[in-house]
């Protein structure tokens, strides 16, 4: 099943660090995403860029707006059923 969203986050907020059960495809509509990855790899991407997140916990990642405008998402989560579009997770060790 797949779900569509829109999902904002505002000036200064992340989404914690979490996980798909699915692939999430997005394009960011505005704004500039900061994402902090399972490997601790950064990626930045601006309005009209394309985000690919894996399935699964050994892919969390934590997402964040550092910019002065809200990161405005259309998401859409490819979720096997009977699972959540997102799942929370403990951020890794190495990022306390």
């Amino acid at each position: 099943m797949s779900v569509v969203r829109i999902v904002t986050i505002a000036p200064g907020e992340s989404t914690g660090w979490h996980y798909h059960p699915g692939r999430m495809d997005a394009v960011v509509l505005a704004g500039v995403l900061t994402r902090t990855l399972h490997d601790g790899r950064i990626e930045v991407n601006g309005a009209g860029t394309r985000v690919v997140e894996p399935a699964g916990p050994e892919y969390a990642h934590v997402g964040q707006n550092h910019g002065g405008r809200p990161v405005v998402l259309l998401a859409t989560y490819h979720v096997p059923d009977g699972c959540p579009t997102v799942v929370a997770a403990p951020a890794p060790g190495w990022s306390r």
